[in-house]
């Protein structure tokens, strides 16, 4: 994965995380539209993007929400990767 793929990923998982906090109904797309509109993407291709990677955006939310800082937020990712903690 590249690294824009990277980023949108980080991105996605943000906005994920926003929207479960504000209990919206529809999160994936949501931020399939949002995907869309800020990163002048086309809409088929951001929504395919957020659903092709759900699972990976779901992970990357949960180290947001448990983290509070970017060091832990760094850390939790680390746990969902598997990698030994340090």
């Amino acid at each position: 994965m590249d690294d824009d793929a990277k980023k949108l990923l980080v991105k996605s998982a943000r906005m994920y995380a926003m929207c479960q906090k504000a209990e919206v109904a529809e999160p994936f797309d949501v931020m399939g539209l949002a995907l869309a509109a800020f990163e002048d993407m086309p809409l088929r291709q951001a929504l395919v993007f957020i659903r092709s990677n759900q699972q990976n955006i779901e992970d990357l939310a949960w180290a947001f929400k448990n983290s509070n800082s970017p060091e832990e937020f760094e850390q939790r990712v680390k746990e969902l990767k598997g990698f030994p903690r340090e």
